[in-house]
Order: C-alpha cells, then sequence, then structure tokens
C-alpha cells in the first residue's frame, strides 16, 4: 500500500520552505558570528600589547599615550554603577511587587495599572541619548528651579563645603580665614583679622600702610598685610559635598542612568515574579499569612535568583553606557585631584574610549582597543555571575 502513498505537493513545498528557511537563519547567524570574531580579533590584534598594570592605573596623559590610563575611568564607572544600583534597584524591585502582587480592583485603579505597565515597556526601547536630555533638563539644571551655577561663584544652596580666603603677607607666605560672605569672590584686608596657617595654628593679621611699616621679625612680617590687600578665595569640600542643581557631576550621571537600567529592572523582575508558582502563594495565604507576609516569606525568596540576574545585566548596560553620560557630564578625560564627592566630575570608560577613539594620535586609537578589551572583560565577568547566582540559588532553593 505505501508503493501507492505519494507525499502530497503542499507538504512537499512546506518542508523546502521550512528548509530553505533553515539555511537563511543559519547563514545569517554564522555571519553575525563572523563579524564579532572579526571585530574582537581585529581589537584583539591593536590593543593586547597596550595591556600592563601601569595602563590598568595610570590617568589620561594629553598628547602622551605612552603614559597614559585608565585608572580613573575604571574608579568612575565603578562609583557610577554603584550609585546607579543603589538608586535603580530598590525602585524598581518595589514596582514590580507592586504591579504584580497588589493589582488593584477598583476600575480607575486598574486603568492606571494599565498605563503605568504600557509606558514601563515603552520605556524600554527608548534610545539612551533620550534619557540623557531627560538627566540634562532633570539633574543638571533642575527644570531652573534654582538659580545657575556660574564658574566663580558658589551655588546658592549648598552643604560640605568651606569658603576659605587666602592673602599674601609681606614674608611672602599665605594665610587663610574663613569666608564671611560666600557671595563675594574677593575682599580686601583694611582691619585685623583672625587668621590661620597650613598647620591650623590661628592668629591675627597685623594691617600696616606701606612696606616700610613691616615689623623685621620674620614670624611678625609672615602675619603682616598691606592696608587694602586683595584676597582670593578657594572652597574646601568635604565627601558629603552637595549642592542644587546637582549640575554636570557624577551624581547627575547616575541618576540618568539609573532611569536608563530601571525599565529593565521592572521588567525582569516582574518575570522573575510571575516564574513562582501560585501553589505557594495559595499555601501561604492558606495558612493565615496576610497577602504581605506572603510576598514577603515565600515569592521574594523564590524570585531572588530572577532579582539578581536582571539587576546584573542591567549593570552590564549601564557600565557600557556612553551616550547619557556624554549629554550630563560631557567628554571628561581626566581630573586633576580625581574623584572626591559625588559633586565632582569623573571620566568613565565608555566616554575615554570614544574620546581617544576619534583623536588624531595613532597611540591613542590602540589604547581605545586596549580600553575596549577592559570593558568586554568586566561585562564578561558580570554576565558570568549572573549565570552563576542564579544557579546557586536555584539549588539553594531546590
Amino acid at each position: 500500500m505505501n508503493r501507492f502513498y505519494s507525499t502530497p505537493r503542499s507538504e512537499v513545498k512546506r518542508k523546502s520552505k521550512d528548509r530553505f528557511f533553515s539555511v537563511v537563519c543559519i547563514l545569517i547567524a554564522g555571519l553575525v558570528v563572523l563579524t564579532l570574531l572579526t571585530l574582537l580579533g581585529s581589537i584583539g590584534a591593536t590593543g593586547s600589547s597596550w595591556l600592563n598594570w601601569d595602563f590598568l592605573f595610570a590617568e589620561h596623559r594629553e598628547d602622551n599615550p605612552e603614559q597614559s590610563g585608565i585608572g580613573q575611568a575604571i574608579f568612575g564607572s565603578v562609583v557610577l554603577c554603584g550609585l546607579c544600583a543603589a538608586l535603580a534597584l530598590p525602585i524598581g524591585v518595589g514596582t514590580a511587587i507592586l504591579l504584580e502582587e497588589f493589582q488593584p480592583r477598583n476600575r480607575v485603579l486598574r486603568w492606571l495599572h494599565w498605563l503605568v505597565q504600557l509606558n514601563i515597556n515603552n520605556l524600554a526601547g527608548v534610545p539612551s541619548i533620550v534619557y540623557g536630555i531627560l538627566g540634562v533638563t532633570a539633574f543638571v539644571y533642575m527644570f531652573n528651579w534654582f538659580p545657575s551655577i556660574t564658574p566663580n561663584d558658589p551655588p546658592s544652596w549648598e552643604i560640605g563645603a568651606t569658603h576659605i580666603y587666602q592673602v599674601k603677607t609681606l614674608g611672602g607666605q599665605y594665610v587663610k580665614f574663613v569666608c564671611p560672605d560666600k557671595n563675594e569672590s574677593a575682599l580686601r584686608v583694611t582691619e585685623p583679622i583672625e587668621a590661620f596657617d597650613d598647620a591650623g595654628n590661628t592668629f591675627m593679621i597685623n594691617v600696616v600702610q606701606s612696606r616700610g611699616d613691616a615689623p623685621g621679625d620674620p614670624v611678625l612680617k609672615n602675619r603682616t598685610v598691606l592696608n587694602g590687600k586683595l584676597t582670593s578665595r578657594y572652597s574646601e569640600k568635604t565627601w558629603y559635598h552637595l549642592h542644587l542643581p546637582f549640575g554636570k557631576t557624577v551624581l547627575s550621571s547616575g541618576l540618568t542612568l539609573a532611569l536608563v537600567i530601571l525599565p529593565i529592572i521592572i521588567i525582569a523582575s516582574q518575570e522573575a515574579i510571575r516564574s513562582v508558582p501560585d501553589s505557594l502563594r495559595e499555601a501561604a495565604l492558606g495558612m493565615g499569612a496576610t497577602r504581605w507576609e506572603a510576598v514577603r516569606n515565600v515569592v521574594l525568596p523564590a524570585a531572588t535568583p530572577g532579582f539578581m540576574t536582571g539587576a546584573i545585566l542591567a549593570m552590564s548596560r549601564a557600565v557600557g553606557e556612553a551616550a547619557p553620560v556624554l549629554a550630563v557630564m560631557g567628554g571628561v578625560m581626566g581630573t586633576t585631584n580625581g574623584l572626591t564627592n559625588l559633586m565632582d566630575k569623573s571620566p568613565v570608560l565608555p566616554v575615554l574610549i570614544y574620546k581617544w577613539a576619534g583623536d588624531e594620535n595613532a597611540g591613542f586609537e590602540n589604547l581605545s582597543a586596549a580600553a575596549i578589551i577592559v570593558l568586554l572583560l568586566m561585562l564578561l565577568v558580570m554576565n558570568s555571575f549572573a549565570v552563576w547566582l542564579r544557579n546557586r540559588y536555584e539549588k539553594k532553593l531546590a
């Protein structure tokens, strides 16, 4: 009977289309892999010879690629991502719990719930440069609610900063005293005033009318200034220095990156919560637990692997973002004193790679390739840690 059986023409045509589509998919996947391997090979050949310990810990040197490095950029990226995680993770996980476990029953609230969910899904696909523009408006200038910060004048509101006047004495040394009014950029000394030196010793500044009236004792001469001597001002800032508006600082960049990864964290956390079987919730509620007790003691521990995986993958995107940081903080390549507080600027790896790649000096192009290798290794470590962490918690929960 089989010799009289023939495969229908429609089935043959369908199988031929399946084979053709499979071949096309394999070719496209092979082309993508080949392109990726070519790029990795080119980057490795260009930058591997520049990788050394000095490169990892040195700072950017203008027109000197041989002595330049990514030490400040690595530290800036770590601080920026840590700040981003501290801001985005609690909000993202909390929002996911609210959307999944505490869905409203009221018609109006259900409509608002649907609207919020829709916007979260849409925001996950918004280009990062759009978040950069939003960060400039919301965090750098704070919608112009506060006076803008000018280079020579202090902000209208700040904490953790002390404004100091310094004046040169007749002995050639500089003495300091606390600025009575931070809005005065310079002051003329016309009367004795209490001052201090670098060692913290306090004394009174003497004022004379001419150099001929200066005392002969060198110690007293270093505590004497001419009448009307003009002072200069500088600021001593603590690690918790903060001002409004935030300006083009690390804090503004961290807040902007938090907005970039927030939809990703929310969606990943929602998927982790949905993966928890309903039978666990029903068992907890059946034993007399409240809704929050069931979420806290049953759902959250079971969804922890998904939370951590989503968080690390989101941070992997944040560490490689350049457009929002360029828009908010600018193309910072190096700082004199390093990063001392969140109101400072700092170079980060993606921005440094972007600036080096466009430099006219061929040596910096090689450095950009070496920095790309370091960034790829960081991403590989973060993604591998996410996989290991997920498997470990899944085994522990099982």
